[in-house]
């Protein structure tokens, strides 16, 4: 006799730890709704759950077809960048921010995790330019991003010694 349950606890601790692990990463918004026909509705809620089960190459795979055919969307750039730089592909996840803040250069969720990627790659100067750039768009006291990248920040820096 099988459990359910049980098989699907363990089928998200194994594709947990097939991720990298990566101090900073905070979970993706996947609640967001960017404006795509019917056709491509679909894909977006199956790309939703690959976020949301670490399947990040299903993921890639399928913001990557999503991207192509809706290239004005922020949202869908942040989401692919995300999930590149789950898997650990920082030029692509760079590449895909960057497109992101093209696109809209205030977008909370694109500026909190370049700001995280860049933390993890050694580049604290250039995430503390997003955490500024963060400031200014939504304020300290009350934008959730600012908060997140805040924290990565300082635990960066308290890993690193560095005041």
């Amino acid at each position: 006799m099988t459990n359910p349950g049980l098989w699907a606890a363990m089928l998200v601790l194994w594709l947990g730890a097939a991720t990298p692990a990566l101090a900073y990463g905070t979970a993706p918004n996947v609640d967001i709704k960017p404006n795509l026909e019917d056709r491509d509705a679909a894909t977006f809620q199956q790309a939703r759950q690959a976020v949301q089960f670490k399947d990040w190459d299903t993921a890639i795979t399928l913001l990557s077809d999503l991207t192509r055919r809706n290239d004005r969307s922020a949202d869908l750039e942040n989401m692919l960048g995300y999930s590149y730089r789950m898997r650990g592909r920082y030029a692509e996840a760079f590449a895909h921010y960057d497109k992101a803040l093209t696109l809209d250069p205030a977008h909370k969720g694109a500026l909190e995790y370049e700001g995280e990627a860049y933390l993890e790659t050694n580049q604290l100067p250039k995430a503390e330019r997003h955490l500024s750039t963060l400031r200014a768009a939504c304020g300290a006291q009350t934008c959730q991003e600012y908060a997140l990248l805040k924290g990565a920040i300082d635990r960066y820096k308290s890993k690193a010694s560095i005041n």
